[in-house]
């Protein structure tokens, strides 16, 4: 890595198979909390040195390993004791204040001749979709291939409602799959190759929709107000405590397996 920075397209390749919800969504609004302050670009595009991208492995582990709320990662932070502990690299299984080994450390010498200024890799505030490649365009075969299944297996998914294609209209031969379909088909891939079925990834998809309805009437008076802004905003910070919560209902529930 010449320039001795990263985009924030080239931090989510880095994260994402560690951190598979990570989103670039995610580290902006990580950021808008206080939790990551990578430096930017006299263009605006934001620089993740190596300790901003140890930095966002941690508070990404606190959250899924340890339950810990954004408000008490970012007092953590805050104290110092962290932010001196993740610039050494140092890591420690038994104390949730310190960083465990990421993904980050392991792979970082595996992009070395990547670009950041590269402009697919650019995180341009003005593309709100933007993934860690959002060009991303996949037929039905090539989505298979990329996720090591097969076809019968993304027809499934896209049948169950887990992926849904980009798009199928305008003369085209068959459906069109982006970064969300990929991502998300990796994923079922992963509960397969562990034994669960892409049938059984329904439960998932009707859970989605029940929670989907719940925040459509939280933010209704947003919605009404016409306040995007805010109501982005608010939906991340809902989701972001919803996954919270999950994790937490999970672990006390599998916790006969984890003790």
């Amino acid at each position: 890595m010449t320039s001795g920075y990263r985009s924030i397209g080239e931090v989510l390749s880095l994260l994402s198979a560690e951190h598979p919800d990570l989103t670039i969504s995610k580290i902006r609004f990580l950021e808008s909390q206080g939790l990551i302050s990578p430096q930017r670009t006299p263009s605006g595009y934001r620089k993740f040195f190596d300790s901003d991208i140890e930095q966002l492995d941690w508070v990404l582990t606190q959250q899924r390993d340890h339950f810990l709320p954004l408000k008490e990662i970012k007092r953590r932070l805050a104290s110092g004791a962290v932010t001196s502990r993740v610039a050494r690299g140092a890591d420690s299984l038994a104390d949730p204040a310190s960083p465990t080994p990421s993904l980050f450390a392991r792979r970082q010498g595996e992009d070395a001749d990547a670009d950041p200024h590269d402009p697919d890799a650019s995180d341009a505030d003005a593309d709100a979709s933007a993934a860690f490649h959002p060009s991303v365009s996949m037929s039905q075969a090539e989505l298979a291939a990329a996720v090591g299944a097969d076809a019968e297996f993304v027809a499934d998914l896209q049948r169950i409602g887990i992926i849904a294609p980009a798009s199928e209209a305008d003369g085209q031969a068959e459906p069109v799959y982006d970064h969300d379909a990929l991502l998300t088909a990796r994923t079922a891939a992963a509960f397969a190759a562990r034994g669960l079925p892409a049938r059984n990834l329904r439960m998932f998809r009707v859970a989605a929709d029940r929670e989907a309805g719940v925040y459509d009437q939280l933010l209704a008076a947003l919605r009404a107000r016409g306040d995007a802004p805010r109501l982005r905003t608010e939906l991340t910070e809902v989701v972001d405590l919803a996954e919270t919560l999950r994790r937490q209902l999970l672990r006390r529930l599998l916790r006969p397996y984890l003790d």
